[in-house]
């Protein structure tokens, strides 16, 4: 009977949604919510509480970066049936890229696809109708998703939020769903070698040398794609030495390293590295995060499809992402979720844009989906 009353109310819920959600994407580009930008940051928090100021909200701190979480209930629960994540943190640009404009059918700005726009739409979504809903359902906002996310989604996973399923409005899943993501290794290798007059190298151990033959190996195993393929990747991210004087052979080097993994290669991983490198190398892990997964038969993840695909006219399509989301903590806890997000493109780039008839189908597949999942 619920679901009976929430359907036949949609058409008054959906009206002028999408100029709705034009306009709260507008304001929300309009902060400068950098990672060097605390202030930017509040701001765009602001905006959020102004919207939500009848649900319940917990706001969260860690390392400088706040984080809110938004129930449909009066309660002090941390379990939810579905969490909707979005993050409204952006990448630095010029002051012209944070003045939104439409054009030809999309909307332009800083972070309008990585995913101001998007969270918009999830934020009026859970406006309107998760009052209505007779499960637990969560809206996580966070401010430092493009700098890890350890201070945002992680830090509540901390602090004991959990979810049966997760949805992040991530870029790059263009109205399909991002059932996997490889995961992330991030390393520098240190070497050490001793110093000389760059005129007699034999008196010295060069450390760079001693670098590039590593490199190399390293490269051996894992050489760049000529396409797009999923297959592990490395990207040498930085060299550095203390050397900056010609005619020295360096003592020191360091290579900043970051490798792409497959599940496939997750479980020998570092051990194929050690293997190819000098005992006298020190590898220093920064970050070691495990690939986004689901399994295929998730009850939510069918739920899903099946909404997109009665709502948009076309099958549902599952598609894997080089780059992972936050997703990947919910994963370390035992929660599972996908990326689901709208279509666009240009995100950290100049020209970034949402395409805004995809903003209320993405509205309207996320209304089904939640309220199909009433039964689940």
């Amino acid at each position: 009977m619920i679901k009976k009353l929430m359907i036949m109310s949609k058409q008054s819920m959906n009206k002028n949604i999408t100029a709705q959600i034009i306009e709260l994407a507008k304001n929300l580009i309009t902060a400068h919510s950098t990672a060097d930008h605390a202030e930017g940051r509040a701001d765009v928090l602001a905006i959020v509480k102004k919207e939500l100021l009848d649900f319940p909200m917990e706001e969260f701190e860690s390392g400088g970066y706040h984080s809110l979480l938004i129930r449909n209930k009066e309660n002090e629960t941390r379990k939810f049936k579905i969490i909707l994540n979005a993050h409204l943190d952006v990448m630095p640009g010029g002051i012209e890229q944070f003045e939104p404009y439409e054009k030809d059918g999309r909307l332009y700005g800083r972070g309008s696809y990585d995913m101001k726009a998007t969270s918009a739409a999830m934020i009026l979504l859970f406006h309107y109708l998760a009052k209505h809903l007779p499960y637990p359902i969560a809206l996580q906002i966070t401010t430092d998703e493009e700098i890890t996310g350890k201070h945002g989604t992680k830090y509540q996973l901390e602090q004991g939020v959990r979810s049966d399923f997760v949805i992040t409005g991530e870029c790059g899943s263009n109205l399909q769903i991002v059932n996997k993501a490889k995961g992330i290794l991030w390393f520098k290798l240190h070497t050490t070698g001793t110093k000389a007059h760059g005129a007699y190298p034999w008196k010295g151990d060069n450390a760079l040398w001693k670098l590039q033959k590593a490199l190399t190996e390293l490269q051996k195993l894992f050489p760049v794609p000529e396409k797009e393929e999923w297959v592990t990747t490395m990207n040498l991210a930085k060299i550095e030495t203390a050397n900056n004087a010609f005619n020295h052979v360096p003592d020191s080097a360091t290579a900043s390293i970051d490798i792409r993994f497959t599940a496939d290669d997750e479980k020998d991983l570092l051990k194929r590295i050690k293997q190819v490198l000098s005992p006298d190398m020190h590898m220093e892990v920064f970050t070691h995060e495990s690939p986004e997964d689901i399994a295929d038969d998730n009850p939510f993840l069918l739920s899903l499809e099946k909404a997109i695909t009665e709502t948009t006219g076309t099958k549902a399509k599952r598609v894997s992402a080089h780059a992972p989301s936050d997703i990947r903590h919910y994963n370390t806890v035992g929660c599972h979720g996908v990326e689901f997000g709208s279509i666009g493109a240009g995100q950290h780039a100049d020209e970034e844009w949402v395409d805004i008839k995809s903003l209320e189908q993405y509205f309207s597949v996320l209304e089904t989906f939640l309220i199909d999942s009433i039964e689940i």
